[in-house]
Parts: structure tokens; C-alpha cells; sequence
């Protein structure tokens, strides 16, 4: 989530308040329709505040901020600390952004934090003039990092970290053990430009909302990590145990949220918000009962209802109530219509179930949204019309990506072993998004993968009207609000088939408390 940079001559103690730092947010996507505050960086940000330290912020994302203006502004102002960081696929400019503070900054040192680092902790730290990784959770090792260096500490004391020390040996640590997440201060967003961001919000008034209505909107971690891990996929809490917050703890932030910036919606910002539909139940119950008013949205399990153990009734009950407690928007991947690429990628679920799902849904008034996932090695033309007939089936438009292998991914050590990522290095600085073929381990083309995608978005954007060309099929964000309008397809509930759940436990009676 950061970097830090201390200058050698000041390793001396001093104290937090003559430090000089400095927070740092890049921009990963120029020139997009909406921007989203980050959650992990804000988060590290509270947490320095809260344990005394001010800072500055360069947020280059909300402004837009170009790499000359960047590197003029490392070059004309000195800080003692410098944080920021990003996702791994933001790896080539974090490369220039760590070297270029070394030229402008020699005496300095550089911590980076989230996966852009913390997932090649070692590639990182030989590639870059980087001083300090920070791996997994960042707000306790970060700030215990320059703790170390405003002390004179031994880094290798410092949990959850790896760095590079004055020999130029590189040592990781043990790693730290997770947090409770319900200590962690609320987020403090007055640190940035809060009403700039909510005027361009991940949910759009062209999804369902009444014509001229507003909202303002801002995110809310409810969990960390993922109670699943899928092959293809990596998050910062990787090792950590899946921990959701208290109903208590969460609404609390809502309530300061709806007084300090009116927010009438709420983006549950999570790799997995709901694993069970008694922990999505429980919070509907606590968010009626509390009066407040808000829409939200949030990513759930593809098969949230169907590996619960509920009847149908109860299942639809469940929704009923999250609509009743202002959902407005789930959120899950199908990834694939195929069984046998649904076990490749450890996703432990029955293809079935996203009917089941989007039925439910649909029927409690609930937007649904879905994410696919072309490029396995074992695609095919026929998998991938198999993908595209469940959206059918469905009448729902996907989010289409493609295979992009993740450092510390299996996948990723999949395409190292079989001879499709030579140079690491090379490659992490090649990748771009999810929406483009980075990689192609499957045995077509990448043009018969593009003209079969075509073949079935097409017939989706043929079925639901859409507004669509080929050129935004895949990469519908291009398309400005309101131009997509979207017919409600409600499916045949006869037609469904239920499915037998086959699992060792009751994940509707699991809320996969943390205890430390």
C-alpha cells in the first residue's frame, strides 16, 4: 500500500512531529469514468494519524497528475517518509516511481507495500532500488517499520516485512499475524478530496436508478481476505484468515459517514463481503433495526443461497431482506460455464448455482452482476460459448476478462513451469488489465478467442438491446452513462434445477469469526 523513503542522515531518533512524510496515491486508470478512494492506503493513512504522525498527500489519481509533474514534485520536495503503493499490474510505473525517487533522493530509503511488492517481495526488492517490502496487512508493519527507522531500530524486528540492509543482502521476515479488523480505526477521508471522488462513483445512475435521482457515495471494508482461494486469483490478505467485521462496528462507520458527508449509498469494498447467507442476515437485521437509510452494494459467493442448506423459500426470504435493508447491487463471478475449467480454478462450486442465484435475486429486486473469465489452458470455442449460454440463460451482460497470472497465484506458477513466463520481470512490466490478453496459454488464437467472445456478446447485446459495438464488448466502461439501457430478463423458476449440496459444512451457519 506505500512506500517510505527516510533519508541515511537522519537515522538518528527524532521525533513524529519533525518528520517529514509524505502519502502518496497513484493513478491507475487515466481518464476513467469514475475513480474510487483507496481503501488500503487510506486505511494505512488513518492508522499513522491515529498513532500521531501528520503527513502529506500526493494523490495523483484524482487529479490526474502526469509523470513530469510527478517527478518535478519529488524533485522540489524533500520528505523524510514517502507512502503510497498499488496493485501489481501498476508494477512498471511503481519500478520508474522507486528509481526516480532515488535520483531525485539518494539518501532515502523506500518501503512498498500491496501486491504490487508484498507478492514478489524478492523480484521487487532485486529489480527496483527499493529498500523495504511490506507483505500482506500494512497498517501496524508499516508504521512499525519507520518506527524502526525513526529509532535506529533493527529492521529484523519489524513482522511482516522484507528489506534490503546496508550490505545489500535481502531478508524477509516472519510474517505478522493478522489484526482484529474490528480495532481498526474508521477510515478518515478528509484527507482527500471527498467531493470529488463521490461525483464519480463505481455505481452508475444508468443501473437501475430513477432518471435525475443522486447519490453519494463512499466505500466500507467489511471484510478482509477471502474464505476461498481461487487459482487465478491473489489479495493482499492471502495468508491471513477471512475476517469479517462485527454488524455493530460496520454500521457504526455508516451512521458517522451519513453525518459527516451525507452518503446515501455505500460500496462494501471487499474481496468477499458475504460467504453465507447468515452473516448477510444478520447485518440486514442490524441495519433495519438501526432506521438508517442507505443503498449498498456488495460481492457475494456465486452460490451464497444454494450451498446454504436454506429451501427456496428461505433463500428468497434472505433476499427479500436485503432489499429491505437497502441492496441494491450483488456482485459475484461465474468466471465460467465450464465444470472442468470451474475446478481448474478451485472455484468449489456447481455451474448451476449462478441461476439459482440471479433467480433469487432478481426476484427480490436485487441487481445482479457477473464477471467471466476467458483464457484457461483448457479453453476451447465450445467452453466458451458454454460461458456465454449461462449469461443467456440468465439475461445478464458480464464483465469479460481474461486469464492475467498473478504472482503467488497458481496460475501464475503454472505459466512459469510450463515455459509461458520466462522473465518475470519482462512480464510483470508487460501486463496491463484484465480485459486485455496479456497471456495466452489456451491452444486457439488470440483472434478465434476474440471473434467467439464477439459471437456470444453479441448475441447478449442482441437479447437484452443494449447499446454496444465490438469495440465495447469487452470494454463497456468506454461507453458513457446512460447509454446502455437494459431490459429486465426475469428467468423461469421451472426450469431451474436445485442442487444437492455435497459439503463438509454448513457455511449458512458460519460467520468466520477472528479471535486474536
Amino acid at each position: 500500500m506505500f512506500y517510505i523513503v527516510v533519508h541515511k542522515n537522519r537515522l538518528m531518533e527524532r521525533s513524529k512531529k519533525d518528520l517529514k512524510l509524505l502519502f502518496v496515491n497513484p493513478c491507475l486508470r487515466p481518464g476513467g469514468f469514475t475513480k474510487l478512494l483507496p481503501v488500503g492506503l487510506g486505511s494505512v493513512m488513518t492508522y499513522f494519524h491515529k498513532n500521531g504522525y501528520k503527513f502529506t498527500l500526493l494523490d495523483t489519481d484524482i487529479n490526474e497528475y502526469d509523470d513530469q509533474y510527478v517527478e518535478n514534485y519529488i524533485k522540489n520536495n524533500h520528505f523524510d517518509v514517502v507512502l503510497a503503493g498499488s496493485i501489481v499490474t501498476h508494477y512498471k510505473w511503481m519500478k520508474w516511481f522507486v528509481n526516480m525517487t532515488k535520483k531525485h533522493q539518494p539518501n532515502s530509503k523506500i518501503i512498498i507495500g500491496n501486491s504490487v511488492a508484498g507478492s514478489i517481495p524478492e523480484l521487487f526488492l532485486q529489480k527496483t532500488k527499493c529498500d523495504v517490502v511490506v507483505i500482506g496487512e500494512g497498517e501496524i508493519s508499516a508504521h512499525e517499520a519507520v518506527e524502526a527507522i525513526r529509532l535506529g531500530k533493527d529492521l529484523r524486528d519489524v513482522e511482516g516485512i522484507a528489506f534490503r540492509d546496508s550490505g545489500g543482502t535481502i531478508t524477509e521476515n516472519p510474517p505478522r499475524k493478522a489484526g482484529n479488523i474490528n480495532d481498526f480505526p474508521f477510515i478518515n477521508w478528509d484527507f482527500f478530496d471527498v467531493k470529488r471522488y463521490m461525483i464519480k462513483p463505481m455505481v452508475n445512475l444508468d443501473r437501475g436508478m430513477k432518471k435525475g435521482d443522486t447519490h453519494r457515495s463512499l466505500p466500507v471494508i467489511t471484510a478482509r481476505g477471502c474464505a476461498f482461494k481461487c487459482t487465478f486469483c491473489h489479495f493482499v490478505f492471502w495468508n491471513d484468515p477471512y475476517r469479517n467485521r462485527t454488524p455493530k462496528s460496520i454500521l457504526a462507520e455508516i451512521k458517522h459517514l451519513i453525518e459527516k458527508y451525507n452518503v446515501d449509498y455505500i460500496e462494501f469494498w471487499d474481496d468477499l463481503s458475504f460467504v453465507s447467507a447468515n452473516q448477510v442476515e444478520k447485518l440486514c437485521d442490524a441495519i433495519i433495526e438501526s432506521g438508517l437509510k442507505f443503498k449498498w452494494d456488495a460481492s457475494i459467493r456465486v452460490d451464497l443461497f444454494s450451498r446454504s442448506n436454506l429451501s427456496f423459500e428461505d433463500s428468497l426470504r434472505v433476499a427479500k431482506k436485503m432489499k429491505q435493508a437497502g441492496c441494491y447491487l450483488c456482485g459475484f463471478g461465474l468466471e465460467s460455464g465450464s465444470q472442468e475449467i470451474l475446478e481448474m480454478m478451485n472455484k468449489k462450486i456447481d455451474v448451476d448455482a449462478f441461476l439459482i442465484t440471479v433467480y433469487i435475486l432478481q426476484e427480490a429486486g436485487i441487481v445482479a452482476e457477473v464477471s467471466l473469465v476467458f483464457g484457461y489452458p483448457v479453453e476451447t470455442k465450445e467452453t466458451i460459448r458454454q460461458s456465454f449460454d449461462m449469461c443467456l440463460k440468465a439475461g445478464l451482460y458480464p464483465s469479460i476478462g481474461f486469464l492475467l497470472p498473478l504472482p503467488y497465484t497458481v496460475m501464475y506458477d503454472y505459466a512459469k513451469v510450463n515455459g509461458f513466463i520466462t522473465d518475470e520481470d519482462s512480464y510483470l512490466e508487460s501486463i496491463t488489465e484484465r480485459q486485455d490478453i496479456c497471456l495466452n496459454m489456451t491452444k486457439m488464437s488470440d483472434e478465434e478467442i476474440m471473434n467467439e467472445i464477439k459471437i456470444g456478446a453479441g448475441k447478449l447485446n442482441k437479447m437484452l438491446g443494449l447499446d454496444l459495438t465490438e469495440e465495447t464488448y469487452i470494454k463497456t466502461g468506454i461507453v458513457q452513462s446512460g447509454q446502455i439501457k437494459i431490459k429486465r430478463r426475469f428467468l423461469d423458476p421451472e426450469k431451474l434445477k436445485r442442487i444437492k449440496n455435497d459439503v463438509s459444512f454448513n457455511y449458512a451457519q458460519t460467520e468466520f469469526k477472528f479471535n486474536c
